[in-house]
Order: structure tokens, then C-alpha cells, then sequence
């Protein structure tokens, strides 16, 4: 059945406005990736200042990905709907605790056990986070608007925490930068009792449904639709990585302060918070899957103009037309993965893990390619050749679906 729309309109499609209980979904998003753009910011340049090579700086970088990729499906496989509150919890205490520890870890062992603790635990708190999401929206919630606002509320925190961490690096140091992500972990922990009260409203509606083993959910990669869907997503986080890692560094190469930095990095998080709740509406009227494939191709096209210029506003414009082709990629890629999924046969939870650990791949193999490259090429020409060849592999490996599974699922 067709919704009516109301609030202000785009075209003959209007905008609805967000249902409280999905505006109380949505918070404990935006304060989670606000703590993780916060340290993220810190991170390479205090690095580059402890005199690491940055090759060396793309793999340590690396470590928390990969931690987190091997939480996500234990994770999804353990989720459930009640439980939700205690593990996020528990996961984001260890998150804080570790933010606060990178100004400590000045070796490269210290710096890689305590970010790679780091991703593990928030790669189990978005992971559990999204399956809870998706099944204790309002039961007449409209999917696609929904999404829209979470993948905005992700923009919003990255906005916000890069921003905010460049300014206190700049003013007070590192390690003031690193208190700061810790203090954002703190504030989600407190958010948590609503998350409970949300919680007991929505238990029945999220149970996993039958028992569904992690073998026979791993099975399903294959069929072309899913399979596509985590190509996307990886490839979506490595030209995000490349770029985001190393701009601090082009930034500092070229006369920029951290604080300018910070202010393209939050422009770039802006402008995705701004087009995802809009995209969430519009793409009702579009594929999803065409959308989320045409983005990452455009947005290798803008990032290779980046070595041409050397100062804030330039740089700024060319990042905020990235920031708007990846708002609505992602935006699409995200109803892929709540759509396109046959929840009878995969369940919510490891298809929340399946997805972030997609991404979790190109956030590990983003900074190390872009770590050697740059040591081969130089700082500035990385942004001219990794994304010829993001594009160019992306390419292959989405037309390498069309025959993956092909047998079995059809």
C-alpha cells in the first residue's frame, strides 16, 4: 500500500517526519559514531608524530578492523532482542576504557593490543545494534525512511566527534583528543536505560526468528543478490578509508591545521547526514541495487581531483560531493541488506554481521593499500592512483556476481 507523506515535500515526494520511538533508535547511533570519528581522527597524525613510517600507520590502523570483523558474526549468531542493552553495555565500557588508553600507547605492541580490543568491542556494539534497529522499529514505520535516518545518524556522529576531537587535538594535545572519544562512550552508556524501556516494548517483535545455523547463513553469501550487497559495502569503506586516514596527513603535507582537517572531514559527514534521511524516501521510487553500484565510481572520479589543490575550499567542495555520493550509496546498500534478505533463512543478526563485516574488509584492506601505495607514490598521488583502482576492482568483482550462486538459487 502506497503512504502519504507529510512535512515538507521534494518534487511530488514528501518527506515524513520521524516517529519518536525511531528518534530514540537513533540516538545511541549517532553518540556511537561520534566516539569512533573522534578517535579516528587522532589517530594518524599522533602516530606520524611518535615517528611510525605510514605504511606502518595503515596496518596498525588495519588491526582494529580486524578485530571487529571477527566479532561480527559470533555477535549477530548470539544476538537477540532482549538481551540488546546489557551486551552493548558491556561492550561500550570496554570502548571507553580503551579510547582513554591510546594516549598511552606509544609502542607499536601497546597501540595495536588496545586498538584492536577497541575494534573488536565496536564492532560487537554496531553489529547488535543494527539487528535491534531494524526489528524494534514502530510497526508501521515505513522501512525505507527509516534507514534512511539511521545511515544519517551515522553521518551525524561522524560529523560531529571529527570535528570536535581536530579542534581539542589542536588546542590541548592528543591525549585531551583521546579523552574526549572516551567521554563520548560514557555518554552512549547512558543512554542505554531508554534503550532498555524501548526494549521491553519491542521483545516479541525481536526474537530471532527459528533457529538458523551460522554455517547455513554463511551459505547464503552466495546467492547474487547478498553477494552484491557486500561488495558494495566493502568497497564503499576502502575509498572511504583511503581518504579519510590519510587526509589528515595530505592535509599536513600541504599547510593544512588539523582544526581545517577536522572541519573537511565534518563538512564531508555533514553533507552525508543532510542526503540519507532524504535518500531514504526518494529511493522508494528507484533500484536500490542500481543506486548503490553507480556511487562508488563517481566518488573515485571526484577523490582523484584531490592532489590538483592545496587549500581549504577546494578540497572542502571536492569532499562534500564525495560525502553525497556515498550518503546515497550507502543509503541504498543498507535497504539491500533489509530487503534483499530472506530473513526466513538468514537470520537478522548475522545478516547485521554479514553486512558490517563486509565493510569491516575494505576498513582493513583501505588503510593498508593506501599505506603502501602512499610509500611507493608519495602522500598526494595516492589520491590519484588507489581510486583507479578501487573503481577498477569494484568493477570486476560486481560483475563477477552475476555468477556467483547462479546454480543453486535459481
Amino acid at each position: 500500500m502506497k503512504r502519504r507523506y507529510v512535512a515538507a515535500g521534494i518534487g511530488k515526494y514528501k518527506l515524513r517526519s520521524m516517529k519518536p520511538a525511531t528518534l530514540k533508535l537513533c540516538l545511541p547511533v549517532i553518540v556511537m559514531t561520534a566516539q569512533q570519528s573522534a578517535a579516528s581522527l587522532v589517530i594518524p597524525p599522533f602516530l606520524d608524530d611518535l615517528k611510525f613510517p605510514v605504511s606502518a600507520i595503515g596496518s596498525l590502523v588495519s588491526i582494529g578492523p580486524v578485530l571487529a570483523l571477527a566479532a561480527r558474526l559470533p555477535t549477530g549468531l548470539a544476538y537477540r532482542g532482549d538481551r540488546a542493552p546489557a551486551l552493548l553495555s558491556a561492550a561500550l565500557a570496554v570502548v571507553a576504557l580503551c579510547n582513554f588508553l591510546y594516549g598511552f600507547a606509544v609502542q607499536a605492541l601497546h597501540f595495536a593490543l588496545v586498538h584492536g580490543l577497541n575494534g573488536a568491542a565496536h564492532g560487537a556494539a554496531m553489529t547488535i545494534y543494527l539487528a535491534f534497529f531494524v526489528e524494534a522499529l514502530p510497526a508501521d514505520e515505513d522501512r525505507h525512511h527509516a534507514m534512511g535516518y539511521y545511515a544519517g545518524s551515522l553521518a551525524v556522529g561522524y560529523s560531529t566527534g571529527g570535528f570536535t576531537a581536530g579542534y581539542i587535538a589542536d588546542k590541548l594535545g592528543y591525549f585531551a583528543g583521546f579523552t574526549f572519544a572516551s567521554l563520548l562512550a560514557l555518554v552512549c552508556l547512558a543512554l542505554f536505560p531508554l534503550l532498555g524501556r524501548i526494549s521491553r516494548q519491542a521483545t516479541e517483535a525481536a526474537q530471532t526468528p527459528g533457529k538458523i545455523s551460522l554455517l547455513g547463513s554463511l551459505k547464503n553469501i552466495l546467492e547474487p543478490k547478498i553477494a552484491a550487497m557486500v561488495v558494495v559495502h566493502l568497497f564503499l569503506n576502502m575509498i572511504h578509508q583511503v581518504g579519510m586516514v590519510f587526509l589528515p596527513l595530505y592535509g599536513l603535507a600541504v599547510g593544512l591545521t588539523l582544526t581545517q582537517v577536522g572541519l573537511i572531514k565534518g563538512l564531508y559527514s555533514l553533507c552525508n547526514a543532510i542526503t540519507r534521511p532524504l535518500s531514504g524516501t526518494v529511493m522508494r521510487q528507484f533500484s536500490h541495487q542500481g543506486v548503490s553500484r553507480i556511487g562508488l565510481p563517481l566518488q573515485a572520479a571526484f577523490m582523484m581531483l584531490v592532489p590538483l589543490f592545496h587549500s581549504l575550499s577546494p578540497l572542502v567542495i571536492i569532499f562534500v560531493l564525495v560525502g553525497f555520493l556515498r550518503a546515497v550509496a550507502i543509503v541504498a546498500n543498507t535497504i539491500s541488506m533489509v530487503e534483499d534478505v530472506d530473513t526466513t533463512r538468514v537470520s537478522r543478526g548475522v545478516a547485521s554481521g554479514i553486512y558490517n563485516a563486509s565493510g569491516d574488509v575494505g576498513n582493513i584492506v583501505g588503510p593498508m593499500a593506501g599505506g603502501f601505495i602512499a610509500s611507493a607514490t608519495g602522500i598526494a598521488r595516492l589520491f590519484f592512483v588507489a581510486p583507479v583502482l578501487i573503481a577498477a576492482l569494484f568493477l570486476l568483482s560486481l560483475w563477477g556476481c552475476r555468477f556467483v550462486g547462479r546454480k543453486r538459487f535459481q
